[in-house]
C-alpha cells in the first residue's frame, strides 16, 4: 500500500528525502544509514514495497541495488527528489515543488593562507558563517577565477554556473564546487554541484547579495605582488576580440621580480607564454606594454609554445620566426 502525505508521516517523509538526498550526494552518509532511516520511516507510518525491501537490505548488498531501491520508494511514495527540482526551489515533506525564501546571508573574504601556510590569495565563501569552500572541495578560488575580468558572481535571471572552490591541492580539476546562480526577484538563488558543501541549496535576499558581490570585486587587498595587480590590468584591458581572430584565449598570468607571464591557450592544443621583463616598471606600465604586444600579430611577438596533447614537434600555425619551444 502506498501511503498518502498526512499530518502523522510529514517528519517521515522529509526525513526520508533528507536521507536519499544525503547519501546520493556522497556527504559521509553510509548506506547503513539510509538503511537505518528507512527502517524509522516504515516505523513512522510510511509504507510501499520497495521501502520495505529497502529497509531489510544489508551494508553488504550492491550500492546500485541500493541506490535504484532507494530511487523507487521515493517514486512510490510520491517524493520528488530535489534533483529533479528547478534551481532556486525546494522539495517540501509532501513532495510539493516551491520557491525558495531568503534565509541565508553570504560573507566573502579574501585570504592569503590555508592552515597556516602561504598559498596566495583565494575567495573564502561563508554561508550563515559557515565556510563553504572549505566544506566543500576545501580551498576556495584565485579571484582572478571568478573576479577578474568581470565579477562572475553577479546574479542574473539567467542561471550560470560557476566554481568556488577546488582542491587542497590548489586544483579544481581534481575536485572543485561549483554553484548555479540565479536571480529570481528580490532573492538571488544558489545551487550546488560537484563536490557539496551541504545538503540544500541556499537563496539570499538580493539587496544583501549584491552588496556583497560589489564589495568583493572592488577590494583589491589581494594583489599584494606587483604581477597581481597587473595581471589583473592585463585581463580586464587586452583587446580579447583581436586575440579571438587568431583564436588565442587567455588562460592565467604568473609573474616574479624579473618577469611578468602571460599564458594563452588556442583551443586544447597549445599553450603561447608571453613574457614581459619588469625593467622597473610600474604595474600599470608593465601591463600597458604587454596590452600593446597583444594588438600586434602573434607571428611578431617573443613567445614560447608547447603542445598541450600529446607529443607534437610542429608549432602552432601562427607562430612567428622568434618562438621557441617551452621546455615544460
Amino acid at each position: 500500500m502506498v501511503t498518502v502525505p498526512g499530518k502523522n508521516d510529514v517528519s517521515a517523509r522529509q526525513s526520508l528525502h533528507k536521507a536519499v538526498t544525503r547519501w546520493r550526494a556522497d556527504r559521509g552518509y553510509t548506506s547503513a544509514d539510509l538503511i537505518r532511516t528507512a527502517g524509522e520511516a516504515l516505523t513512522d507510518g510510511l509504507d510501499s514495497p520497495s521501502l520495505r525491501v529497502l529497509a531489510a537490505s544489508s551494508t553488504a548488498d550492491s550500492t546500485w541495488d541500493i541506490r535504484e531501491l532507494a530511487c523507487r520508494a521515493l517514486e512510490e511514495l510520491e517524493i520528488r527528489t530535489s534533483g529533479a527540482a528547478p534551481w532556486g526551489t525546494v522539495v517540501t515533506a509532501d513532495g510539493e515543488v516551491v520557491r525558495r525564501q531568503a534565509v541565508d546571508s553570504l560573507r566573502l573574504d579574501v585570504a592569503q593562507e590555508v592552515d597556516g601556510k602561504h598559498v596566495g590569495p583565494h575567495v573564502r565563501v561563508y554561508v550563515n558563517d559557515v565556510e563553504m569552500t572549505a566544506a566543500g572541495a576545501g580551498f576556495g578560488m584565485d579571484p582572478y577565477d571568478v573576479l577578474v575580468p568581470t565579477n562572475r558572481l553577479l546574479a542574473t535571471t539567467q542561471p550560470h554556473t560557476i566554481p568556488i572552490a577546488r582542491c587542497r591541492c590548489t586544483s579544481y580539476s581534481c575536485t572543485g564546487t561549483d554553484v548555479t546562480i540565479t536571480r529570481d526577484g528580490d532573492v538571488v538563488h544558489w545551487d550546488w554541484s560537484r563536490k557539496i558543501p551541504m545538503d540544500r541549496g541556499v537563496t539570499f535576499d538580493a539587496t544583501h547579495y549584491d552588496n556583497e558581490v560589489t564589495w568583493a570585486a572592488e577590494d583589491l587587498s589581494w594583489e599584494t605582488a606587483p604581477y597581481r595587480k597587473a595581471g589583473r590590468l592585463v585581463l580586464t584591458t587586452m583587446d580579447r576580440d583581436h586575440l579571438l581572430r587568431y583564436g588565442l584565449r587567455p588562460a592565467f598570468v604568473f609573474g616574479g621580480s624579473e618577469v611578468f607571464g602571460l599564458v594563452l591557450e588556442i583551443n586544447d592544443d597549445y599553450q603561447i607564454i608571453v613574457k614581459t621583463p619588469w625593467l622597473d616598471r610600474t604595474p600599470e606600465d608593465l601591463a600597458a606594454a604587454v596590452c600593446t604586444t597583444l594588438t600586434t600579430p602573434p607571428s611578431e611577438w617573443q613567445a614560447t609554445w608547447h603542445a598541450i596533447k600529446g607529443e607534437v614537434d610542429d608549432p602552432p600555425t601562427i607562430a612567428g620566426p622568434a618562438w621557441q619551444r617551452e621546455e615544460i
